[in-house]
């Protein structure tokens, strides 16, 4: 069977050869000249100068590559810090700086939130070659979604689940109305409003699924018009996150660390986050959110922290909305291969995962009627 699933993405990763113009045009993380570049760009950007060493490339993730790397200035204690870049044939790409650093930023006012601190951002692609973000480096160790439970045990799961469930309260519950978010209310497909947003996340998605180009698994389409036909007001718009789940957050001894993978950020319907959070898919075979945290327990503590109450016919609403949205990125994936915009053959193997995944969005869909 490995031998086979090897072969079928071998031959998946072969459907449309990638160009050398089509793959990572313009950013290369091991080219030689990448440290002398980000010095300089520091070095201006801080008026002072700057030495950066120790560059490591962590290999985790398919969407932003992420970079480790020291920040020296004379005189100064060095700082240890995150360059994230938007790679050009990354899941999600093309990518923008811009709202992960402004949602960081604006977040960072909040008390006992775990998240990294951001320095600087750009989009400019002259500097690096794409998009980039800078961030404080945060120490811990990544729980993964599909297991770890049993060894971390109890004691650190519930302490885990329950910063789980209060970082995303605090999320929630800030008024962004004041920050620079304000202006994320326009939309590129129009105004962001409560009666609006669970369209534009729907269309966010069908876009990114390429429905309605070539071959479409009749799933989607199915799962898009019911989505359109049962969208919910949303009682408040909120930041929402757009990737909480166990797997994209650090922790110690049991406690969360930071928050991290911003780049799905935006301001929508909270219960986006909460019924991510809570797929079966991420919950490790248990009943609990992300296999940490009893659902009840995560739900009345979000609560209480954003003064909002759980909608259960809007969560499963949002459960169908985010798991077309896992289909839609399974799709997104196998169709960067295909076209020739990726070469990355863990993005090839999340083509198998889609027959799975439809199966589920049906079940859902069922659930919620």
């Amino acid at each position: 069977m490995a031998a086979e699933l090897a072969v079928q993405v071998r031959r998946l990763t072969l459907i449309a050869p990638a160009s050398a113009d089509t793959v990572n045009p313009d950013f290369d993380s091991a080219a030689p000249e990448l440290p002398v570049r980000l010095q300089s760009w520091l070095t201006q950007c801080w008026g002072k100068p700057v030495e950066v060493t120790g560059l490591r490339r962590f290999p985790a993730g398919m969407s932003w590559v992420t970079i480790g790397f020291i920040a020296a200035s004379p005189g100064e204690a060095p700082l240890e810090l995150i360059l994230r870049v938007g790679d050009p044939g990354g899941l999600f790409s093309p990518y923008s700086s811009r709202p992960e650093f402004e949602a960081l930023s604006a977040l960072s006012s909040v008390r006992d939130l775990p998240i990294p601190k951001a320095y600087e951002h750009s989009d400019d692609p002259s500097i690096l070659g794409a998009p980039f973000v800078i961030t404080q480096c945060v120490h811990g160790d990544t729980p993964t979604p599909w297991a770890g439970a049993d060894e971390r045990g109890e004691t650190a799961n519930q302490s885990l689940g329950h910063d789980f469930a209060d970082a995303l309260g605090a999320i929630h519950a800030f008024d962004w109305t004041y920050t620079p978010l304000a202006e994320w209310v326009a939309g590129s497909e129009g105004p962001i409003t409560p009666q609006t947003t669970a369209l534009h996340e729907t269309h966010r998605w069908v876009r990114h699924a390429n429905l309605g180009v070539g071959p479409t698994p009749p799933q989607m389409h199915y799962a898009m018009r019911w989505l359109e036909a049962h969208a919910p007001e949303a009682e408040r718009i909120t930041i929402v996150h757009g990737d909480y789940r166990v797997g994209n957050f650090l922790q110690q001894s049991g406690r969360i660390t930071a928050i991290l993978d911003w780049e799905l950020v935006h301001l929508g319907d909270p219960h986006a986050d909460l019924a991510w959070a809570g797929l079966r898919t991420f919950a490790a075979g248990t009943t609990r959110i992300g296999g940490l945290i009893d659902r009840d327990v995560f739900y009345s503590r979000w609560q209480a922290r954003t003064g909002l109450q759980v909608r259960q016919d809007v969560v499963r609403y949002y459960e169908v909305m985010v798991q077309f949205k896992m289909a839609a990125m399974l799709m997104g994936a196998m169709i960067r291969v295909q076209t020739g915009c990726s070469r990355d053959v863990r993005m090839a193997a999340m083509g198998f995962q889609l027959t799975s995944t439809l199966i589920e969005l049906n079940k859902l869909i069922a659930e919620a009627a």
